[in-house]
């Protein structure tokens, strides 16, 4: 099996598989023999996503879907689309009526022979770029590319927005609709909560998608959320590695032990309460940590303010957050000031002159042939020298130069580096912070433990 793995599944027997951008493995047995069950034919061709289902095995590639009734042999297209955008499926989902729904690059597909006949559902114009479709009852809700659209039954209705209405790119106003920064790569469902994995954290509605709002994002080390899913525990799949949510205590925990990489692709949860990471160095398999329920919280007298106040007095003299974050920009020199001094700097420009310096000499009647003598003689001259000095302005540059552009750009850059950094530092500043506390509150007991969470905030 190949190390770079970019899906993972399980089906109702346990049997996992797991698939890279060209092949499908299945695990044979119980040890740890994989063999490889379906190929992507063609050099373009690249898989997108694998489902494991009653019905059989559904790889979902950028070539239509390929569907095994057993997972090994007898692979059958079930699916080719018009064109490549119809081709290039990127999920696959059964409803509880048993209908095949395909999200596709140009809308939603829907089967209720199998995978035999398909018709197209357009969403009323909507359906472009979808990603992700998933059912809470009798409710549809798709992923598509300006949002979340949902279907009960009586036609398509977008409750979470993630698009601009316009194409047209304004670099001045580009950062002001936060939704237009927050594709939803994934949806999950959760007894009545529907989540949603996006690019600016994770988003929670409890009333069927008619309302949204952020989620806990308390110990997550980045909001790029890949993909969330459900079972039994609340799973979150980032650019920073494989976080569960600890419901008891409001926050995220990273499950880190033995993996070393961050580059994970899908995840997959086993009847055994184990997580499988596909990832870019191979598949990894952990046992997720049992969590107790959630407290039933406290009560205004039991004096908990005053506990928690006297724990946050020992780190007063270390650096506070704003300090943190000042001093990360101020070493990686994005500082908005910086920019500022740009653009002045640019406006000055004008003020000052090109300047250009020439010099002649002229060196003709310098040395010259004296035919008065017999013989000739070589006589020398007077030496002749001229310069000149030359000063121009663009007055114009005092109302536009064209380097502000070039500022303009480098801007945006700045701004979202700083912005990245800053989330970065804050993450990990507050992450090191609980991990000092929960040693103050609640110190390991068995010397292994302590040694583990020791190393963990020397390393953070």
């Amino acid at each position: 099996m190949g190390s770079d793995l970019d899906e993972v599944c399980i089906d109702s027997k346990g049997t996992v598989y797991a698939a890279d951008e060209k092949v499908l493995y299945r695990k044979e047995d119980s040890g740890n023999n994989w063999a490889a069950v379906f190929s992507a034919q063609l050099n373009d061709d690249r898989i997108n996503f694998v489902s494991a289902r009653e019905q059989g095995i559904f790889v979902c590639t950028n070539n239509g879907v390929f569907a095994s009734s057993d997972g090994k042999t007898a692979w059958k297209k079930i699916f080719k689309g018009m064109g490549s955008k119809e081709n290039n499926v990127l999920h696959v989902a059964f409803s509880k009526d048993n209908r095949l729904y395909l999200s596709t690059g140009a809308g939603l597909f829907i089967s209720s022979s199998g995978g035999l006949e398909w018709s197209k559902d357009g969403m009323g114009g909507a359906g472009l770029g979808l990603r992700w479709v998933e059912f809470l009852n009798d409710e549809i809700f798709v992923a598509a590319e300006k949002g979340v659209y949902k279907n009960s039954g009586k036609g398509w209705k977008r409750t979470f927005v993630t698009a601009r209405e316009y194409a047209e790119y304004d670099a001045e106003t580009a950062d002001e609709s936060p939704a237009a920064a927050k594709p939803v790569n994934s949806i999950a469902i959760a007894g009545d909560n529907v989540f949603l994995a996006t690019d600016s954290g994770i988003f929670i509605s409890g009333d069927k998608g008619e309302t949204w709002q952020d989620f806990v994002s308390a110990g997550l080390m980045s909001l790029k959320i890949k993909r969330v899913l459900f079972k039994d525990v609340l799973c979150a799949i980032t650019n920073k590695g494989v976080f569960i949510f600890s419901d008891k205590d409001k926050l995220w925990q990273n499950l880190y032990k033995g993996m070393d990489t961050k580059n994970i692709g899908g995840a997959a949860i086993d009847k055994e309460n184990c997580l499988w990471a596909a990832t870019g160095k191979g598949l990894y398999k952990t046992k997720i940590p049992s969590f107790f329920k959630p407290a039933s919280g406290f009560s205004p007298d039991t004096g908990l303010g005053k506990e928690i106040g006297r724990i946050l007095e020992s780190f007063k003299n270390e650096p506070g957050i704003r300090d943190v974050q000042y001093a990360a920009i101020e070493y990686a020199e994005v500082h908005p000031d910086k920019i500022k001094h740009w653009r002045e700097s640019a406006r000055k420009k004008a003020l000052l002159p090109n300047v250009s310096i020439g010099l002649d000499r002229y060196v003709t009647d310098y040395w010259h042939w004296d035919s008065g003598t017999n013989p000739d003689t070589l006589q020398k001259g007077k030496d002749a020298v001229s310069w000149d000095l030359k000063m121009a302005w663009d007055m114009s540059e005092l109302i536009w130069n064209s380097d502000q552009t070039s500022i303009d750009t480098r801007s945006k850059l700045m701004a979202e580096l700083r912005d990245d950094i800053m989330n970065e530092v804050t993450r990990t500043y507050f992450e090191r912070r609980r991990l000092q506390i929960d040693l103050l509150v609640s110190p390991p007991k068995d010397f292994k433990t302590g040694l583990e969470k020791e190393l963990r905030l020397q390393e953070l």
